[in-house]
């Protein structure tokens, strides 16, 4: 049996937080983090445009009985796909920046939901040069500006231990 990439730190950690039921991961990559959610008892929808990604995610949930619904989708046309609104319970997208895709992802969020989102920080651009692209990395609070009207439940701007600077937000949308 082959290791299973580790979920997101902070989706381990507030997963005791999230309400049951359906969630959508953003830009899934090969489902470390859509995986995981759905070995927890939820019922996943992966959205994900690589096609190799894609099958990457579908060995490893077959080989672990799990059964997500993978959507191949370009995120970046916004009229090829519809994410459903009050949808889900969960949201999260890690790694992954479309400034015109959060007001959907906010918008997918039943009342009472929790968004987990995690990326990279301006400073990773500046010090690393990695992402290539300034665009592809939140300014200073930007990503907490994205959130009037929640409940913030967690927020951090900064280095990590492996010394990658990212945002992270855990918030709620009211009830």
């Amino acid at each position: 049996m082959s290791p299973h990439p580790e979920p997101a730190q902070l989706l381990v950690e507030y997963l005791p937080l999230l309400p049951k039921g359906k969630a959508l991961d953003v830009a899934m990559g090969k489902g470390r983090n859509a995986l995981f959610l759905a070995s927890h008892g939820f019922d996943v929808v992966g959205l994900e445009k690589d096609e190799g990604s894609i099958a990457v995610c579908r060995a490893d949930a077959k080989e672990r009985g799990l059964n997500p619904e993978i959507r191949r989708t370009d995120l970046e046309d916004l009229t090829s796909y519809k994410i459903e609104s009050s949808a889900y319970d969960v949201v999260i997208c890690f790694y992954y920046l479309q400034r015109n895709l959060i007001p959907i992802m906010k918008d997918a969020l039943k009342p009472g939901g929790i968004m987990i989102y995690e990326t990279f920080l301006i400073d990773q651009h500046l010090t690393a040069g990695h992402p290539r692209r300034r665009e592809f990395c939140f300014e200073h609070n930007e990503l907490l500006h994205n959130f009037p009207g929640f409940r913030i439940l967690y927020y951090r701007e900064g280095k990590d231990a492996n010394g990658t600077y990212k945002a992270s937000l855990v918030a709620q949308k009211n009830i």
